[in-house]
């Protein structure tokens, strides 16, 4: 026989996955808008998803940092739980950006650079 506090928990147990439940029906309800990507790409995004933190941090730096990114993959975690195919989408949508934007530096420092070297070979 359960005692009153086993049955609490049980309670509580059962509270807390359907507020866990509702919770990931309404983010999946909002992702999967217009609206609600453009909000998960923007938070994805600013809170650094899939990013280590940088190399050679240490003690509070570190911490703090690892805090920061925690929050991001938290989110990210519900919403891969909610919607992961949009989820998936956005995140691609974000690394192809980034790879973009590299390739883009890359080709004006390589074409820099050959301007720098054609000036002094002129």
């Amino acid at each position: 026989m359960q005692t009153d506090l086993e049955k609490l928990d049980h309670q509580i147990e059962i509270r807390e996955r359907l507020e866990h439940q509702d919770a990931l029906l309404a983010i999946g309800a909002i992702i999967d808008t217009k609206h609600g990507r453009a909000l998960f790409r923007y938070l994805f995004k600013n809170l650094e998803v899939g990013t280590l933190p940088e190399r050679f941090l240490e003690g509070n730096i570190l911490h703090e940092k690892l805090g920061f990114l925690r929050a991001g993959n938290s989110i990210y975690q519900l919403a891969c739980q909610a919607a992961s195919d949009t989820t998936a989408q956005i995140t691609a949508s974000i690394e192809r950006e980034k790879y973009e934007d590299l390739i883009q530096r890359y080709n004006i420092e390589h074409q820099l650079n050959a301007n720098s070297r054609n000036r002094d070979t002129d």
